[in-house]
């Protein structure tokens, strides 16, 4: 042979292969040396065999299968071209699915972990109670969003909430949640037939996702936005004044008052008073804190004391304008807010 032989060696260094490479491309018969010792096994190269390697280097780049190769290096420039276009072609398919997945995981980093649905087991009289209590806080137009019952799992259980702006209330049920939490909004008439089921159920489990309830196969939800109750429960400013009174004394003051609106003195004594009139009546319990003058309406007073428990309610009251947290030491989980009425202070 006249041409001068290379090493596997020096031929990987002046093709940019590495000699298991060159050792690799020999097992698949696309680039076989010009000589193989027969006694030591040593490969051996001509120059001329260089183009076929540099070939075969630029399509590795490339990631050409090796198929690809052999028809591109042993084939007419025609069908060489035609084979290098078909890869192309796959290529280009493979990278825009690629670009898409990628774009859906960027999407999904964003966006955070999906939410996980609230599961949650509690005894069904006792939620459908907890429905009837604070339903009566709920705004009476059905056309309103706030005609609703909101069911909000959390991780300390559930809460059942209703308000038409004006007062508030909330029953808190301890229960073991599962998921991330998750709210319903129910309708009135929606809210009154998932009572009367509960009554018949010991263990009720719900799910909420997406704010749809479901309990035993039936899904109920309103698509409507509704307040953000936790956070005006964590917002309020810490009492001045308490109050534990006899619930009895109060409603009999609130008939006797007979107008809309009605003044409480929280004091020494402790009284409720018509605006418009001299009719006034004691209220027995206890207050601390300095004497207090609120205005409240009657009738929504009324509501709030009706769904306390007991015979004696609690009063926390921050300033003639702030809201009254009325609760009842016979139930820890039940809350309402009262929105005092307006009125002149030096009146």
């Amino acid at each position: 042979m006249d041409e001068p032989l290379l090493t596997i060696g020096a031929f990987a260094r002046a093709v940019g292969l590495t000699a298991s490479a060159l050792r690799h491309y020999d097992e698949c018969g696309l680039l076989v040396p010009a000589e193989v010792d027969s006694g030591t096994g040593y490969r051996y190269y001509t120059p001329e065999l260089a183009d076929r390697a540099r070939l075969i280097v630029g399509m590795r780049e490339a990631g050409v299968p090796i198929e690809t190769m052999r028809v591109v290096l042993d084939s007419p420039a025609g069908e060489a071209r035609a084979a290098l276009a078909e890869f192309l072609e796959d290529q280009s398919a493979r990278t825009a699915r690629a670009e898409e997945a990628v774009r859906g995981v960027l999407a999904a980093v964003d966006a955070g972990p999906a939410a996980r649905p609230a599961l949650v087991e509690l005894p069904g009289p006792v939620l459908a109670a907890a429905i009837r209590q604070v339903r009566h806080a709920a705004e009476s137009d059905p056309a309103s969003e706030l005609a609703s019952v909101l069911i909000d799992v959390g991780g300390n259980g559930v809460d059942v909430v209703a308000t038409n702006r004006y007062w508030m209330a909330v029953r808190e049920l301890p229960a073991a949640a599962e998921g991330d939490g998750g709210r319903a909004v129910l309708s009135l008439p929606d809210a009154a037939a998932l009572a009367d089921r509960l009554d018949a159920i010991a263990g009720a489990e719900l799910r909420i996702a997406d704010g749809t309830l479901t309990l035993a196969g039936q899904e109920l939800g309103r698509d409507t936005t509704y307040p953000a109750h936790r956070l005006v429960l964590a917002g309020l400013e810490p009492p001045v004044s308490r109050a534990v009174l006899a619930k009895a004394d109060l409603l009999a003051g609130l008939d006797a008052a007979a107008y809309a609106e009605v003044d409480l003195f929280l004091g020494d004594p402790t009284r409720l008073r018509s605006p418009h009139t001299a009719e006034q009546s004691d209220v027995r319990g206890v207050v601390t804190g300095p004497p207090s003058r609120l205005r409240l309406g009657t009738a929504l007073f009324g509501r709030a004391l009706a769904a306390c428990l007991g015979d004696e309610i609690q009063l926390a009251v921050t300033a003639p304008d702030r809201p009254v947290v009325v609760t009842s030491p016979y139930q820890p989980g039940f809350t309402a807010l009262v929105m005092p009425v307006r009125h002149d202070s030096a009146g």
